[in-house]
């Protein structure tokens, strides 16, 4: 049996307009071993819901490979990825995505039967003993409504490991969390990590998280990497700079404000904004119009 809970290879997501192609991840490589509790570290738009996505068969890459468990679900068809995610891959969400007119035992019940394998006495069992797991023994027959946000989570995580899948993906699993209740569900995470051997992988821009890993990986740019980007954003900030011809930005603020100074003047004119609003709008702008002419002239 292999030991990579998962593993990608060369792994491309390319989205399609009129007009041009956007490759959102570029040539990813990526093995996590079983029993690894590994983090994907990085900021809005990098790819990292994308590569997740892509991991738990959700979305199909561009081009490469993704295997999970020792199986290739790269090319399976859409009834097959459908068992092999019931059975091998589990997922917390953000938003916990619980099903709202099910109590908590029936949302872990389930991905279990879906799996096509268990009976539906089978599939009770398990789901009560991993309520009882995540600490929500007794909350069995509440429906989302009636459980905090902590809870709610909980019960995802419980739905998510009920499967007994070779691998958890979370994606920004506390993000919708209070500090108390994501401190309690990290505490969780971690401890099924460590007692049960989970192979977890999170992504996350929460650096704090990153204490959890046994290895932790970044994503910038659709790429990934194992030690952290030496360019900052700082240094990208400057880039840019240096790239945008001296006053060319601060010319086109200008062009914008006088619109606005225009349009006020005509605004008041015709009586649409009172003379106290107007007199105090107008020092503003007049006084930033100022800054940015004497910073171009320089």
């Amino acid at each position: 049996m292999s030991e990579d809970a998962l593993v990608l290879r060369d792994v491309w997501k390319i989205y399609k307009t009129a007009t041009e192609e956007i490759p959102v991840l570029k040539g990813i490589n990526l093995t996590v071993r079983q029993g690894e509790l590994a983090i994907i570290m990085g900021p809005s738009g990098s790819g990292k819901s994308t590569l997740l996505s892509i991991a738990g068969g959700l979305e199909n890459p561009s081009r490469g490979n993704v295997i999970v468990g020792g199986v290739d679900i790269t090319n399976l068809s859409e009834d097959e990825l459908t068992k092999i995610r019931a059975r091998k891959i589990g997922f917390v969400f953000q938003s916990f995505n619980l099903i709202r007119n099910l109590t908590a035992l029936e949302n872990v019940m389930m991905p279990l039967i879906f799996t096509g394998i268990y009976s539906w006495k089978q599939a009770r069992e398990i789901a009560q003993k991993m309520l009882e797991i995540v600490g929500l023994k007794g909350h069995e027959e509440k429906f989302p409504r009636q459980l905090s946000g902590g809870q709610q989570q909980r019960v995802a995580i419980a739905r998510a490991l009920a499967p007994s899948p070779d691998i958890i993906l979370m994606d920004e699993p506390t993000g919708s969390l209070d500090v108390d209740s994501a401190s309690r569900v990290l505490s969780l995470v971690k401890w099924l990590n460590e007692a049960f051997g989970q192979t977890i992988v999170i992504v996350t821009h929460n650096p704090e998280i990153a204490e959890l890993a046994s290895r932790t990986f970044y994503i910038r740019g659709g790429q990934i990497f194992e030690q952290p980007p030496t360019t900052t954003l700082a240094d990208k900030v400057k880039e840019v700079k240096a790239s945008t011809k001296k006053g060319e930005l601060e010319k086109l603020q200008l062009e914008l404000l006088k619109i606005k100074l225009d349009a006020l003047e005509s605004a008041a004119r015709e009586g649409k904004i009172s003379p106290e609003i107007l007199d105090a709008e107008l020092k503003s702008l007049e006084a930033r119009i100022a800054r940015l002419e004497k910073f171009i002239e320089k």
